[in-house]
Parts: C-alpha cells; structure tokens; sequence
C-alpha cells in the first residue's frame, strides 16, 4: 500500500515573490517621483518676411 505524505502548502514561496515585486514597484515610483526639472525646447526663430 502506499501512504501518501502530507506535503506542507509552501506558501512561503509565492508571499516572498509577491513582496519583492511589491517593493520593486514602490521603489520605481519613489525614484520617478523626484524633483521634476521644467523641460526647455529651443524653438528658432522664423523671421516673417523670408
């Protein structure tokens, strides 16, 4: 007869994975959230006669 061992659910695994990927969004967002710098764009400047 073969007895089957009662296997532990091993939820320890998928809590770790599911922690990790959770600081990694917030430690993104918090990196991005930094001190906006205003964005310059040089535009020429056209003369209207030429």
């Amino acid at each position: 007869m073969i007895y089957h061992e009662d296997k532990s659910s091993g939820i320890g695994f998928p809590v770790a994975v599911i922690l990790i990927a959770m600081a990694a969004i917030v430690g993104s967002l918090a990196l991005s959230s930094g001190p906006n710098t205003p964005v310059r764009v040089w535009v020429p400047e056209v003369s209207a006669g030429h």
